[in-house]
C-alpha cells in the first residue's frame, strides 16, 4: 500500500476524528491547551446530546461515544471548533454525519497557513507522487491547532526520503 495515500487518509482521519466526534480517548498534552473553555464544553455537550439523537433516529449501531474535551482542546482550534458544532448543529439528522462541508466552512485561514499550504505543495511536488502530498490542504485546515501545524512545517526543510518520517513522528492524538 502507498505510504503516502496512508499518511494523507491518516490525516485525514485524525481531523476528522478531532472535529466530527467520531469517538472519545484520552490524549495527553502536545503543547496546547489541556481543556476546552467552558463555552466550547457546553457546545460540545450539545453535539453530542444531537449527535446520539441522530443515531437513535437513523437507527445507527457501532458509532464510537463523543470525544473528550481534553482531546479536541489539544488538537483543534477553539473558534473553529465551535463554528464546526454551530453547523453540525443546524443541520437535519439525515445529513448529520456528513461533515465534510461543516469541517470545510470552519474557521479562516490566514497568512501562515497559506504560506504553508504553499511550502507543502511544493515540497510535494518536488519529492513526487508519492510524497505526503495529499494531506498539505488537510494539515492547513484552520480547525488544526497551529502548533501542530508548525510540527509538519518543520518537516518540509528536510529531505524528501525523510519528510514522511517526520510526519508520521508527529505527536497527534487521535480522539477515537
Amino acid at each position: 500500500m502507498n505510504r503516502a495515500i496512508d499518511n494523507a487518509s491518516m490525516v485525514k482521519a485524525i481531523i476528522v476524528a478531532v472535529v466530527a466526534a467520531i469517538g472519545a480517548g484520552a490524549c495527553s498534552s502536545n503543547g496546547g491547551p489541556t481543556e476546552l473553555s467552558s463555552t466550547a464544553k457546553a457546545r460540545l455537550a450539545d453535539y453530542c446530546a444531537k449527535r446520539d439523537a441522530c443515531q437513535a433516529e437513523l437507527g445507527l449501531t457501532g458509532v464510537n461515544p463523543c470525544p473528550t474535551s481534553m482531546c479536541l482542546a489539544s488538537e483543534a482550534e477553539e473558534t473553529a471548533l465551535l463554528e464546526f458544532f454551530d453547523c453540525q448543529l443546524a443541520k437535519q439528522c439525515s445529513m448529520f454525519f456528513s461533515d465534510d462541508d461543516c469541517v470545510a466552512a470552519a474557521g479562516t485561514s490566514d497568512t501562515e497557513r497559506d504560506a504553508f499550504l504553499a511550502r507543502c505543495t511544493a515540497k510535494a511536488s518536488e519529492c513526487g507522487p508519492t510524497s505526503f502530498g495529499e494531506a498539505c490542504p488537510i494539515v492547513a485546515m484552520p480547525i488544526l491547532r497551529k502548533d501542530l501545524l508548525r510540527e509538519f512545517d518543520a518537516c518540509l526543510g528536510r529531505a524528501c526520503a525523510d519528510v514522511q518520517a517526520c510526519w508520521d513522528a508527529v505527536d497527534m492524538k487521535l480522539c477515537f
